[in-house]
């Protein structure tokens, strides 16, 4: 084992944001010096060697410190910065970490633009091409008006491309956005409700080319019989619709094709038992969790259902943020596999759902953690390799990391 301090420029420098490649890994920070922010990028190799270092770009600054949002690209290779002034977006670079250098850097003017209300989500493709993407009139009363609108930025233009994509007649319930490199569309995917905002009727699923925005496609799907009957226990045809949803995965498939998954999951804070109000009169809370059942659903490049699965799952903690609940996606050409903690304690069986393209399901259990001293966050897993992963466990105040091969 071994160990290596790193020192940034000065005591003004701040880490923006940390990328690591199979062979190497970029920090990405700022520095000030007077009415300048500099931003710098360093590359190491897997022993902290210093390979590579690089100023991005130069901004000047007023007396309060500008806003950036980070954004990489799927392979890892681009990032881009976006400042933001007033909850707006007035300038951007990308730089490119493989080729080392500042692909492009502009300067916005959004004036007919609602950020506050309407921002959804900046994308950055493998090229160095930004999206943004913007949601208008999603209201119940202002529905027959909603629509989806998608901006590209030209680099060699420096002019934005836009469409408005006419979603009427529906609300959206929640969404994920996209890029798919391969196929070079933008996927748009989400729940959609008619009526209530609380309640899901299905899911929504928009496709645009994206060389040519005009290019695209709406469609909407509702769920089956047999989903609606496994998620309530029985089927009630007064009961079509879906609740406590949200969608936490979106895989592309290399047809076109989508994979959506979202999972049931309900917070109830309550007073604690016997508790005692403090100096200023509050009240002492309890927050329970609960992370139930995974919703999966494959849609076909053409927008209609593929298949529709429902894999039960239950667990419930209490105060402890989720750290525990909920399930990692593990993910290779063959495969997809579904981990999770059967239950919300000490001594643990970890299970696992493995699904084929076909939407088979088999279900086996994985590990247990009786007597190992190990309480996994199974979510905040990271796969290292096609047949690899590596779980934190955090139990009392100790932290083991734990690997995971097939």
């Amino acid at each position: 084992s071994w160990t290596s301090e790193v020192e940034l420029d000065s005591r003004r420098s701040r880490i923006v944001n940390i990328v690591s490649q199979r062979d190497r890994f970029h920090v990405i920070y700022s520095d000030e010096w007077r009415d300048t922010m500099i931003f710098k990028v360093r590359e190491y190799d897997p022993k902290v060697h210093l390979t590579h270092t690089d100023t991005l770009v130069m901004i000047k600054k007023g007396l309060i410190r500008p806003k950036f949002r980070f954004v990489k690209s799927e392979d890892r290779n681009v990032f881009l910065m976006t400042e933001i002034d007033n909850e707006r977006i007035v300038s951007a670079f990308a730089y490119n970490l493989k080729e080392r250098k500042l692909l492009w850097e502009s300067d916005f003017d959004f004036a007919n633009v609602n950020f506050r209300e309407d921002y959804r989500k900046t994308m950055i493709t493998n090229e160095g091409t930004m999206y943004l993407v913007f949601e208008r009139n999603n209201y119940r009363y202002k529905k027959e008006d909603h629509t989806m609108d998608i901006f590209r930025y030209d680099a060699l233009t420096k002019k934005f491309v836009q469409t408005s994509i006419p979603l009427p007649g529906f609300l959206t319930y929640d969404a994920y956005f996209k890029y798919d490199n391969l196929n070079e569309r933008i996927t748009i995917i989400g729940l959609h409700s008619d009526r209530n905002a609380g309640d899901t009727d299905g899911i929504y699923h928009v496709s645009l080319n994206a060389d040519n925005l005009t290019d695209y496609q709406v469609a909407t799907v509702n769920y089956d019989e047999e989903l609606v009957a496994d998620f309530h226990g029985k089927y009630n045809p007064k009961k079509e619709s879906l609740y406590n949803l949200d969608v936490q995965d979106v895989v592309l498939r290399q047809d076109g094709g989508v994979l959506l998954l979202a999972e049931e999951n309900k917070e109830y804070e309550r007073l604690a038992y016997g508790g005692r109000r403090d100096y200023y009169g509050s009240s002492r809370f309890s927050v329970d969790y609960y992370y139930e059942d995974l919703v999966m659903i494959a849609i076909h490049p053409d927008g209609t259902s593929h298949w529709q699965k429902l894999l039960p799952k239950r667990q419930y903690s209490n105060d402890d943020e989720a750290a525990y609940s909920s399930y990692f996606l593990f993910k290779n050409p063959s495969f997809l596999r579904v981990l999770y903690n059967d239950e919300i304690r000490n001594e643990n069986t970890v299970s696992e759902y493995i699904l084929n393209g076909a939407g088979d399901i088999t279900r086996r259990s994985l590990m247990s953690t009786d007597n190992q001293k190990l309480k996994l966050q199974i979510k905040n897993a990271v796969q290292t390799d096609a047949n690899e992963l590596i779980i934190p466990s955090v139990r009392g105040k100790r932290l083991r990391l734990v690997k995971l091969t097939y």
